[in-house]
């Protein structure tokens, strides 16, 4: 029987710790659904205790007594509910703490972690929903679970090694799923390796030297292997849907994986023929096509490398062993070779974007729209890809319009949170209005951008902010930072960025249907990844943060006339201002429906005073541009005089030295004039 609910006690459940996210909940984020609802429910709950409220007020009190033995009881009921809200928070901030790992509890004796290790797995399928046996027909030293579902069936053959028989070492040798459906299509291969790679990490890591092992990574790693499988379990269920169930489930993802590679290889084709190189760098390939997919990496599902940054590039070109060099016979062209790339990125090392397509169960599934007046994707390396579509398997539009609760709503979106493990994208608000438009470009988007974008208006903070200022919620006008060279090439840069006004969010995952959706959605991910990364290459702080400096007194207050009128003069420091130029598409779409399929790319622009004798400025623009051989394109004004090679500054920014081209071309500024 259910207790009888009071004023007090019907505000239990928003009451709660943090239950509601602290920061501005859109339709691109990961408990949107949840926090829609808990909000309608709060509005039923004020309706209701307003309500009763207005019944207590119009009741005709006219014993003097009553009245006080109901002040007396709801007093004491107010202090029994306060201590009960306080002791509940404590408990729940308690058990919500954000990575609170306390490691797994390895075995201290190393002849019994074999066997621990197998019984871990059996406890990890049998929490997941699938029945776990150990075939007792294999011998001591090989054993095999066998993981059983609606549908599918895993075989695991472990191999354990008694080479040293108090450390006995064990290994996964072979993983084989199939389905348990006559004639059924064989499995992927790809799904194979990736179970075996995930159990493999975690036997290898609590097998590891007393002194080198870590439980808490060891924890995670076996977290991940339930996961995993609490994902394919999802997929067996659906396979038992009566009207939209089948093996389209497990088999959707294996479908269009040739069909993306496929058009990576062509896009990859058409970049090292227009560089003349039998491998395409990574980094271009990158910011010229439509993501490296990657399948079976994050999860078993589709993922898509969309950005990496130049500092992660080149730490993985310097880190690839001799015996990985990429070979001629790579499907996909690269200068990392795949194995490599795919062992480096399940880390998911800091510098790179990453998008995975996979199926989650949702209040709503969100109804897709039409691609034909879309601007994105664009196909500028091959025009073929226009034509390219598929359409991911979805639920009987009968289910989707009737909500019906028992058989459970699904849709497909692609997380850039790595299932929840990264904070998700930073991404400003007219890109994000840019994916609504992929998704709907003839209504008015489909989460109410618009409607966030006036609650950040209205707190003052800037996409940038919440990419650059380490204290939560904190906004600058300004941010600044200092660009030295390592050679001391040229005097030291004082950046200042100025903060555009415009909003930003964490995105962290998108609705999708098709592959058309895919692709534009990831075009835009990789322009504000390319900023983002851009930006995060110096280390900015706000300006009201930083000590001004302070002139050097033993410098003499004569300074020699005839070095500044030759350019010879070198100064302390060379101030650059910084500027990121937006387009409003939420507003231009109102006055120009045009502007919905113009494709507005990112920019950064700098301007630094020109080298003395000569007064002004130069204005020194880096474009986010597919179309260029690296993906970038620059513009120079000003710097009067100057043989300016644009080959050697783009390959400077594709490096990582955007904000150290003022320097350069200052410092040619003097050679220029001499």
């Amino acid at each position: 029987m259910q207790p009888t609910q009071t004023l007090d006690s019907s505000l239990n459940k928003f009451q709660e710790y943090n239950a509601f996210p602290e920061n501005v909940v859109h339709s691109f984020a990961s408990k949107t659904a949840e926090t829609t609802a808990l909000l309608k429910e709060l509005v039923e709950t004020t309706d209701d205790i307003s309500e009763s409220l207005t019944a207590y007020a119009n009741a005709p009190w006219t014993n003097p007594k009553l009245i006080s033995l109901l002040r007396q009881g709801s007093s004491i009921a107010q202090t029994l509910h306060t201590s009960e809200t306080q002791s509940r928070h404590i408990i729940s901030a308690l058990r919500n703490r954000n990575n609170i790992n306390y490691g797994e509890s390895i075995p201290l004796i190393p002849a019994q972690i074999p066997d621990w290790c197998i019984s871990r797995l059996q406890n990890w399928c049998e929490l997941a929903g699938l029945q776990a046996f150990l075939d007792d027909t294999k011998p001591k030293d090989t054993p095999t679970i066998i993981l059983g579902g609606n549908v599918i069936v895993v075989d695991i053959d472990f191999v354990i090694e008694r080479t040293n028989p108090l450390k006995p070492r064990v290994s996964v040798s072979r993983v084989k799923t199939s389905y348990a459906i006559p004639s059924a299509q064989s499995t992927s291969t790809a799904l194979d390796g990736f179970l075996l790679n995930i159990i493999q990490a975690f036997c290898v890591e609590v097998q590891q030297p007393e002194d080198v092992r870590d439980p808490q990574k060891a924890a995670k790693l076996g977290e991940n292997v339930l996961l995993q499988l609490q994902y394919l379990v999802m997929l067996d269920q659906l396979t038992q849907r009566q009207h939209d169930g089948g093996l389209k489930w497990f088999t959707a993802l294996d479908e269009v994986g040739p069909t993306v590679e496929g058009f990576a290889v062509k896009e990859a084709s058409a970049i090292a023929s227009s560089l003349s190189q039998p491998h395409v760098p990574l980094d271009i390939f990158l910011r010229r096509s439509h993501g490296l997919p990657i399948p079976y990496l994050l999860a078993p599902s589709l993922s898509f490398l969309v950005y990496i940054s130049p500092l992660a590039y080149l730490s993985m070109i310097s880190d690839i062993p001799e015996s990985l060099q990429p070979q001629q016979n790579s499907p996909i062209p690269l200068d990392i070779p795949l194995p490599f790339l795919r062992s480096t990125l399940a880390e998911s090392p800091p510098g790179t974007t990453l998008a995975t397509l996979r199926l989650i169960r949702v209040f709503v599934p969100s109804l897709g729209g039409s691609s034909t007046f879309a601007s994105r994707p664009t196909f500028p390396l091959v025009s073929a890809g226009s034509e390219i579509n598929y359409d991911l398997p979805k639920l009987s539009d009968d289910l989707m319009l009737t909500g019906d609760s028992e058989t459970g709503q699904y849709e497909w979106i692609l997380d850039f949170t790595n299932n929840g493990r990264v904070p998700g994208i930073v991404m400003s608000q007219s890109r994000m209005r840019e994916i609504e438009l992929v998704l709907n470009p003839l209504g008015g988007g489909i989460g109410g951008m618009d409607v966030m974008a006036s609650l950040h208006a209205f707190r003052g903070s800037s996409w940038v902010d919440l990419l650059l200022n380490p204290e939560p919620g904190k906004s600058s006008e300004f941010y600044v930072a200092t660009y030295t060279s390592p050679s001391q090439a040229h005097p030291p840069l004082k950046l200042r960025l100025t903060a555009p006004e415009e909003p930003g969010f964490r995105l962290q995952q998108v609705p999708v249907h098709t592959l058309k959706e895919v692709w534009g959605i990831l075009e835009i991910v990789r322009e504000q990844s390319w900023l983002n990364e851009m930006l995060n290459g110096c280390d900015w702080r706000p300006e009201e943060l930083v000590t001004p400096d302070t002139p050097n007194d033993h410098e003499s207050p004569d300074v020699d006339l005839n070095s500044i009128l030759t350019g010879s003069y070198q100064p302390r420091h060379l101030p650059i201002n910084v500027y990121l130029p937006h387009h409003n598409v939420s507003t231009d779409t109102v006055f120009d429906p045009l502007s919905v399929s113009t494709v507005h790319r990112p920019k950064i622009v700098m301007t630094s005073p020109e080298r003395p004798p000569i007064t002004g400025l130069v204005e020194i623009t880096v474009s986010f541009d597919e179309s260029k051989q690296r993906g970038i394109d620059i513009e120079v004004r000003g710097a009067v005089g100057m043989d300016i090679k644009m080959d050697e500054l783009e390959e400077i920014s594709r490096r990582g030295g955007t904000f150290g081209i003022p320097a350069r071309i200052w410092k040619r500024s003097q050679s220029a004039s001499q």
